[in-house]
């Protein structure tokens, strides 16, 4: 029993450090061909990125996911003496704002074709569309 709790400690380790690969859809919207990309989620809002054309090239790159979150803080104190005694207050306070969506672009080489990306996502389901163009004038509808 021992040998099966390491084994699967080690498989959730390895599923935890390696992260996700999920996968996207490039639409060309001039020639109706549709790419493939692949890329790695984890969390980070950085990775590697790979696109497959019909014709089996493959471009590699980056993406990177900026996140429109804030937060602030404050800390204040007051202190009153006098003949009747002293006083002491504080107060805290903390605010944080995650909004709707996230930006992002990606850019993918191979082959002398370079594809350019930008994109939103939604940070709570993963889902997202952008936009890109290619340096051989191809437009592209992205989706995810």
């Amino acid at each position: 029993m021992f040998g099966k709790v390491t084994r699967s400690a080690a498989i959730l380790c390895v599923l935890v450090l390696s992260g996700c690969v999920t996968s996207a859809r490039l639409y060309n919207l001039d020639s109706g061909e549709v790419l493939t990309a692949t890329y790695e989620n984890n969390g980070s809002g950085h990775g590697q990125i790979t696109v497959r054309t019909p014709s089996g090239q493959i471009l590699v790159g980056e993406y990177t996911t900026i996140s429109g979150a804030s937060y602030s803080s404050g800390f204040g104190t007051a202190t009153v003496s006098g003949n009747g005694g002293y006083a002491w207050a504080a107060a805290q306070g903390f605010s944080f704002n995650q909004p709707g969506q996230q930006f992002g672009s990606a850019t993918a080489v191979g082959g002398g074709l370079v594809i350019d990306i930008v994109y939103a996502v939604d940070p709570w389901t993963g889902h997202g569309q952008g936009v890109g163009k290619d340096n051989r004038a191809g437009r592209y509808r992205v989706l995810f």
